[in-house]
């Protein structure tokens, strides 16, 4: 059996390249969760939320039957499916499905399943189907019409986190020299972070969660992060979904952009120390714009200085250690 990898990857990114062609913001969780390999964000205004989960699928073809399997569970209104093919004089093509024409596919089991082969890629039924500029004016509108829900977003900066777990570490081993840390989880820093600091967190509120990764850093040798995981709720019953987001790009500049996606949130909390932000937030702040920074209390760490409401980053990373309240 061959390795399906190659192709899915070549796959997600001729999709994603198609989606930024037409001025879609486009992220990508770090597994596939729900069907969604990747997600097409909404520029929001105030309180205002919207989403559209992708899944992205990649298929050799040639005069042979190939097949694209999808579950039935995850096909909902906020949910479509491209399916890229490229055949051996690799010509490439790209093809959208919206939920109702996926819940036209052939039922098999829990899965919907639609077969085809080069030959039937150039009949009526695909050929309406090949991606262009009238279905990205139908995505436009299905995302206009998606749920909306208040929401908190949280944007970390890989690098920092990674270099505030071993600071604080550092400094509870010098309190409490004789306890055995855990290593921390990354859902439990968010969730700590949240019990913190979130100004709404007694509200059920959707509440995403994006954290911005470098491959050149591995955050992962200080910090456990359960991928098949990437959702939960807090104690007030919020949903909290995670994006990750690895880059070779600076980090700083990706946080950047995707707070000028969600920079009209009511709730806006920012997990950072780089003096690169400063600027930039400062000038979010002279816009009347508001959030929260979680951020080092450290003055050797501490490179920002901006008037924004914060928080220390100490505290939610040392219940994560395993401390206990008295004890922080």
């Amino acid at each position: 059996m061959g390795d399906n990898k190659p192709i899915e990857e070549q796959a997600e990114s001729y999709i994603k390249s198609q989606l930024l062609k037409f001025n879609f913001h486009v992220m990508k969780p770090s597994f596939d969760k729900e069907g969604s390999d990747l997600v097409i964000i909404e520029s929001v205004t105030k309180q205002n939320s919207r989403l559209i989960k992708v899944q992205s699928k990649g298929r050799t073809v040639s005069a042979t039957t190939t097949s694209v399997t999808i579950p039935r569970s995850y096909v909902k209104d906020d949910f479509i499916v491209f399916i890229y093919t490229v055949d051996e004089r690799k010509n490439e093509s790209c093809f959208l499905f919206f939920s109702e024409e996926i819940s036209e596919w052939k039922i098999n089991g829990t899965n919907y399943t639609i077969s085809f082969n080069e030959s039937k890629l150039n009949e009526e039924y695909f050929n309406n189907k090949r991606f262009n500029h009238q279905l990205a004016k139908k995505i436009q509108l299905l995302l206009a019409k998606t749920e909306i829900k208040k929401y908190t977003s949280v944007i970390i900066d890989g690098i920092f986190l990674e270099k505030a777990i071993i600071n604080a570490t550092m400094i509870y081993e010098k309190v409490w020299p004789e306890k055995t840390f855990a290593k921390p989880d990354l859902n439990s820093i968010i969730e700590n972070i949240l019990n913190s600091y979130n100004r709404y967190q007694s509200q059920e509120t959707a509440i995403n969660c994006y954290l911005i990764l470098s491959n050149s850093f591995n955050l992962e040798t200080v910090l456990n992060i359960d991928h098949d995981n990437l959702a939960f709720s807090t104690k007030s019953g919020s949903p909290v979904r995670l994006f990750i987001n690895k880059t070779d790009e600076i980090i700083a500049f990706e946080v950047l952009d995707q707070i000028e996606r969600l920079v009209n949130n009511d709730n806006l909390i920012l997990v950072a120390d780089d003096i690169v932000y400063e600027s930039e937030l400062n000038r979010f702040k002279e816009s009347g714009i508001e959030m929260t920074l979680v951020r080092s209390n450290d003055k050797t760490e501490n490179k920002m200085t901006v008037h924004f409401k914060w928080g220390d980053i100490t505290y939610p990373i040392g219940f994560a250690l395993g401390l206990e309240r008295h004890e922080i």
